[in-house]
């Protein structure tokens, strides 16, 4: 670009991330926002770029941000981009921070199922009442796992499983071969390799084809005494027969860190259930001042390249909603 750049940087603490660009790009102009309802002011200075994070429990102000006739380049600092759906691709980028949260994400997934086999959370429960009680653990190793989305995140959760000795198949949009996963299938056969899973991941984008994708369905051709860890969206999972199965040890536990309300509502028997275990929404994360620092090393990998008029990478798709 000859004209100076104009950034608008949407995030709960912008001057960090502002701090992080001058570094790079002293001379880009600088709008900072740190509410959603601040964003329709602030995107009336006609961006040419803008940094995003969605902090807030509510609707994300997409129109107020997308309508600006300036904007070519969006970065969406997680892994998501539904909130930002639809724009159209002829006239500005929305770009990902994918690759930020991949190992932290395979950690907290792997590392959930493994807490939930060896009875960690209940031996915790067990300490505070000072009761001594020792219970059979499951070996983890040698088990079945199907993880729902291959994408980045998916693909690390694969690479985990398989190093701890796990045989691993995947279900993506568009099935190809993947490093440690015996074989990678269609979401229509999604159902043949859940009947024979011990454990199940889901990751996969929220879009209109994996909305509601694991439903009744899905869950009753499951093998009996599944884990279910969800680090998705909560519509991925149909919540109700979820519940179901539960009660019946159908699916033996659950580890949530979505759900189809968040955050998730007082009084929801999900909160109740002892073989339920709930995050609220923080899969993996790593520390905020971390976080910050690598979303937006990527953003200005990908700024650097605007800048040059070279392609950027880690588009995503507004149809396929990655």
């Amino acid at each position: 670009m000859t004209d100076t750049m104009r950034i608008l940087v949407h995030a709960p603490r912008p001057e960090v991330i502002a701090g992080l660009i001058a570094e790079r790009h002293p001379d880009a102009e600088l709008t900072l926002c740190d509410s959603f309802a601040g964003l329709i002011e602030a995107a009336v200075a006609d961006p040419h770029v803008a940094y995003t994070e969605r902090f807030e429990r509510k609707p994300y102000p997409r129109e107020a941000l997308l309508a600006q006739p300036s904007l070519r380049f969006v970065h969406a600092s997680g892994a998501g981009i539904n909130h930002l759906a639809p724009w159209d691709p002829d006239k500005v980028h929305v770009c990902n921070a994918g690759g930020v949260q991949d190992e932290g994400m395979a950690q907290f997934a792997i590392g959930r199922l493994i807490a939930i086999n060896c009875h960690f959370f209940r031996y915790n429960d067990q300490q505070k009442q000072q009761v001594w009680e020792p219970h059979d653990v499951f070996h983890s190793t040698g088990g079945v796992l199907t993880v729902v989305g291959l994408g980045k995140i998916g693909r690390a959760c694969a690479r985990v499983a398989h190093a701890l000795g796990m045989t691993v198949y995947g279900v993506r949009a568009r099935p190809e071969p993947c490093g440690g996963v015996e074989e990678v299938v269609p979401p229509e056969r999604m159902n043949e390799v859940l009947a024979k899973s011990d454990y199940v991941i889901v990751v996969t984008p929220l879009t209109d084809a994996t909305h509601g994708l694991i439903g009744a369905d899905a869950i009753a051709a499951m093998k009996p005494g599944i884990i279910i860890h969800n680090m998705a969206r909560g519509h991925v999972i149909t919540e109700e027969p979820l519940i179901t199965a539960l009660k019946s040890g159908h699916v033996r536990a659950a580890s949530l860190d979505v759900f189809e309300e968040e955050p998730l509502p007082e009084g929801h028997p999900l909160w109740e259930m002892e073989n339920v275990y709930v995050t609220p929404h923080i899969g993996g994360m790593i520390t905020a001042d971390d976080y910050d620092r690598l979303s937006t090393q990527v953003f200005l990998d990908n700024l650097d390249r605007f800048a040059r008029g070279e392609p950027l990478v880690n588009i995503t798709d507004p149809v396929r909603g990655y």
